[in-house]
This record gives structure tokens, C-alpha cells and sequence, in this order.
């Protein structure tokens, strides 16, 4: 602690400050700080977008601000998933939302069909090879999102990379923020990520939270 004094470091997160002190923490793809820009996400495109998680975090709900609402869309929905690369598992969804101009202009606050947790597994050893605890860490998973038809929702968010490297990736083993993969229109998310390919471009506000 005198080391946090001394060099005038914050002893708690100045995010989790920002958003109120929530119980627990809200978990984000960039800080609200950043905020600087609104765009519409690639249509009938999965869209996925990377979030940092810590251990025991339990989410139900995505949300993000729009701007201007699309037009002329037969799907829209976001998904949780378990990393951001080729074959990550599906987490939970959202449920589809059918209304030709998305989601509203305002904050939008999205239930996920069923709660996603990093948390660990327990069990009770019952012979070679068994384990009683497959261990959980903090993780990076992928928020997607997913709009198909003519013209999405503006959302908020950053500029990102947009005239830079593909992911915002520095060094190898970094994970991307922004990638995508290809996916007809549907209403329903795949159950692992498909070929996924990193991306330069916008990254929107999305917010993790269990209330």
C-alpha cells in the first residue's frame, strides 16, 4: 500500500468509480472516456469485439448506446462467447430481435437468454485423471454483435485502428479487439465462432453487467 501511496496510484479501478461503484464490477470493451465517435458495425457480419473478464464475474445483460437507429433490418442481436478466436463457444444470446429499424436511439440495455459466468467448476475426485476443481482465470472473451440488412444502428464508442493494424495487435499473443466472421442472416448465434479474422476498425462501447 505504501508503494501505491507513494507513487500516487489509485487503490481502486477509476472505471469502476465512473460507473457508480457497482456490486459487482461492470466489465467493458473500452472505457466510456473514450468515447469519442459513433459508427454502424458491418452488417449480416459477425461483429465480434474482445472484453476482458476476472474471475467469479457473472453476467445477464449487454449494453450500449445508440445513436440513430438502422433501417430496413430483419435480424439483431448480441451474443457472449468464451474467447474471440476460431471456435470459441457460445455463451448465451440475446434474443432476436425482429424490428426493421433495430434498436431504439438511447441507451439500450440487452437481456442474454441465460447468465454467462467465469467461474470454476467443482467436482469430487473418483479416481486417476479425475479432478476436483477445473480452475478458472481472468479471461478474454468476445462480445458479438450482429445486426443483418441494409443499415445498422449508430452506436458509440472509438475510432480504434482504424488506419492502423489489423486488431490493434502490438505483439504476438496479444488478442485482437475487433475481429469478424462470416455469417448469413439469421436469428440465431453459431455455436462456436467461425473462421474469424482480425480486423482494423471501430470499437463500440459494450458493457457487461449481472443487474
Amino acid at each position: 500500500m505504501g508503494d501505491l501511496t507513494s507513487g500516487r496510484y489509485p487503490d481502486s479501478e477509476e472505471e469502476w468509480a465512473l460507473d457508480g461503484f457497482p456490486s459487482p464490477p461492470y466489465r467493458r470493451t473500452i472505457s466510456r472516456r473514450d468515447i469519442t465517435t459513433a459508427a454502424i458495425p458491418t452488417v449480416t457480419t459477425l461483429n465480434v469485439y474482445a472484453v476482458p473478464v476476472q474471475v467469479g464475474d457473472i453476467f445477464n445483460y449487454v449494453s450500449f448506446l445508440v445513436k440513430t437507429a438502422g433501417g430496413t433490418l430483419t435480424h439483431s442481436w448480441v451474443a457472449l462467447y468464451n474467447g474471440v478466436a476460431t471456435g470459441a463457444a457460445l455463451l448465451a444470446q440475446s434474443a432476436d430481435n425482429t424490428t426493421a429499424t433495430g434498436w431504439a436511439t438511447g441507451a439500450q440495455k440487452i437481456a442474454l437468454a441465460a447468465a454467462a459466468s467465469n467461474i470454476g467448476t467443482e467436482g469430487i475426485p473418483q479416481g486417476p485423471g479425475s479432478a476436483a476443481l477445473v480452475a478458472s482465470g481472468p479471461a478474454v472473451w468476445g462480445i458479438a454483435f450482429y445486426q443483418s440488412g441494409t443499415t445498422g444502428d449508430t452506436i458509440d464508442g472509438a475510432p480504434g485502428s482504424a488506419s492502423s493494424v489489423a486488431g490493434a495487435i502490438a505483439l504476438t499473443g496479444q488478442a485482437p479487439m475487433y475481429s469478424t466472421g462470416t455469417l448469413a442472416a439469421t436469428a440465431t448465434a453459431p455455436s462456436v465462432l467461425p473462421t474469424m479474422t482480425a480486423q482494423p476498425g471501430f470499437l463500440p462501447y459494450l458493457l457487461l453487467s449481472r443487474q
